[in-house]
């Protein structure tokens, strides 16, 4: 037997992000035990909440209204959203903000409003900013969100913890199986209710603006536990990151100064080609339209040095554009550009798309439950929400409605269960299934494997998709999967904190969310928000459907299913 220790909880997270920690908070609030699995150090970690940057999506003061803000939301997303999850987690928008303003949020005020900005895709201003210009607001949660599970007693938080796979019982979860990374042990967890919050997979992608520990290890466990999948062709790649200077690459700052200054795209010919595209949006308009238009002018030879555009703010009067700087002086994006000897008053910055989010994931209805009994899904992790594309300001919205939903969700769920029973013998297999590293010493770098999954991803799993290539990179996929899965080994004789070790079992999530993302892309014939074909390049009605994958005895099986148009149709439909 593999020694281990033993948690029981009434609700397991896993995940300490925004989603995970205010499904942790309220979960507490109904009474449950709630043990908070997290991957790092919460607030130190990886999680993509850190580093957001403009602000977060409500509708709080008329002409707006909470009906503007689902149709923008649905409309943006290409009428592919599940839209009952729209105005059930979208409705929590505005009591979010006051919560957050109550935990010491420092958002933007004016006369005892909150100031919010105007962003392409919205019919009215609704994004909240950080009280001090030009500040991210992921700063802000840094401070306040890990503070909430310090307050709450029944709360435990088990830091440095990867989650290596679900547990099942009778066909429900009854929890997870977790290596601590801190002195190399298994650490089970038995749960009455489990609850996803896991983020995204941008670690999948060579360029973006995430932490590279994402490597879409919940998708990864839920897929492998038998929860259909929905959605995973649908991959947000942000616009505006910083490829140059080098001391600012990868930063999204840039893209804040599209509505704050009006920025303007020029291609390596000096042209303006965003009007090209979209006479009448031009520059103002979704970030995958813009990312889609820098994509191509790249393609076709006329991108910038470093593979992407030039964003330029000369157009603007030089004394605004002093002012504007005096006020942000101190902002650190600012202050490594003046290091470099860069003056956007004078100079042009280089932007490219980056892997920014993902829009599928676990399949949920508007509890947050997935297929399987007994686990829920939250934030990033879980899909149908976000549709073809999501509007800037929206993910934080999601993540704090859902949270709030799975928490109390799960919360009364655990209230009905007796004591979760866990089937040891699948606790060991998946020990035991861990520890496969060790036993090949002279075996394959995990490094190596993630760093082929990233060469096809950001190569064929873009914009401009094909199908043979996307067929190609599949059995290189299945090749990997066949070669050299089996194969990942660890140098490093120590157990704890070995990286070699979980690399190895990242780089099995990031093969497991590879394939089905590109699956997906492969099965959907049309182009709609953020997937684009070179060979189906128009919007197809009859693919208003979801992409859907579900793990039949290990075998990935893809099927579509309905879009729900609740709330509103899309005109193809509301003319028939």
């Amino acid at each position: 037997m593999i020694p281990k220790k033993y948690t029981e909880a009434d609700v397991l997270i896993i995940g300490g992000g925004i989603a995970g920690i205010r499904a942790a908070v309220e979960a507490s609030e109904q009474g449950a035990a709630v043990v908070l699995i997290n991957k790092g150090h919460v607030g130190q970690d990886g999680a993509a909440v850190w580093m957001a940057g403009g602000g977060m999506q409500a509708a709080l003061y008329p002409p707006d209204s909470l009906e503007q803000h689902f149709r923008d939301t649905i409309v943006g997303g290409k009428f592919l959203n599940q839209q009952d999850q729209v105005v059930k987690f979208l409705s929590l928008a505005p009591e979010s903000v006051d919560l957050l303003d109550k935990w010491r949020v420092r958002w933007g005020k004016e006369k005892g409003r909150y100031k919010q900005a105007l962003l392409p895709g919205e019919t009215h201003p609704r994004c909240l900013m950080h009280t001090k210009p030009g500040e991210h607001v992921g700063t802000e949660f840094r401070k306040a969100l890990p503070r909430q599970l310090r307050l709450k007693k029944n709360i435990q938080v088990l830091q440095d913890t990867f989650v290596i796979d679900l547990l099942k019982r009778e066909g429900q979860v009854v929890g997870a199986a977790g290596l601590d990374m801190k002195d190399g042990s298994f650490h089970i967890v038995a749960a009455k209710c489990t609850i996803l919050a896991t983020g995204g997979f941008m670690a999948c992608y060579e360029f973006t603006t995430a932490n590279p520990t994402l490597t879409g290890d919940g998708h990864g466990m839920a897929y492998r536990a038998g929860v259909k999948m929905c959605d995973m062709e649908f991959i947000q790649f942000f616009p505006a990151a910083a490829l140059w200077p080098p001391n600012v690459r990868r930063a999204h700052y840039p893209y804040s100064l599209f509505f704050e200054l009006y920025g303007i795209l020029f291609n390596s010919r000096g042209e303006r080609f965003m009007e090209r595209y979209y006479p009448v949006e031009k520059d103002f308009i979704q970030r995958e339209a813009q990312s889609r238009a820098i994509a191509r002018e790249v393609r076709e030879g006329r991108g910038s040095p470093h593979g992407g555009a030039y964003l330029s703010f000369r157009h603007m009067p030089r004394n605004l554009l002093n002012h504007f700087l005096e006020v942000r002086w101190e902002v650190p994006f600012f202050k490594d550009l003046r290091k470099v000897g860069v003056d956007i008053r004078e100079d042009a910055l280089e932007i490219g798309p980056a892997a920014h989010y993902i829009q599928g994931g676990c399949w949920i209805n508007d509890r947050c439950e997935t297929t399987l009994p007994g686990l829920y899904a939250a934030g990033e992790c879980a899909g149908g929400k976000d549709g073809a594309d999501r509007l800037a300001g929206n993910a934080l919205s999601f993540c704090m409605g859902m949270g709030y939903v799975a928490g109390r969700e799960a919360a009364t769920q655990a209230r009905s269960k007796g004591s979760p029973s866990l089937d040891e013998d699948q606790v060991e297999a998946v020990c035991s299934e861990a520890l496969r590293p060790f036993d090949h010493t002279k075996g394959i770098k995990a490094v190596e494997l993630k760093r082929e999954i990233r060469r096809l991803m950001s190569t064929y799993n873009m914009y401009h998709r094909k199908e043979q290539e996307m067929q190609s990179s599949l059995n290189e996929l299945a090749e990997m999967r066949k070669e050299m899965l089996p194969e990942l080994g660890t140098t490093v004789p120590t157990r704890r904190f070995n990286l070699d070790w979980v690399h190895a079992m990242e780089a099995r999530n990031m093969l497991d969310v590879a394939e089905m993302s590109f699956g997906c892309a492969l099965r959907r014939k049309e182009s709609r928000g953020l997937h684009e074909r070179a060979d189906y390049p128009d919007q197809d009605p009859a693919w208003l459907k979801h992409n859907v994958i579900t793990n039949v005895d290990g075998e990935m099986h893809f099927a579509t299913e309905p879009v729900d148009f609740s709330f509103m149709k899309p005109p193809e439909i509301s003319k028939a």
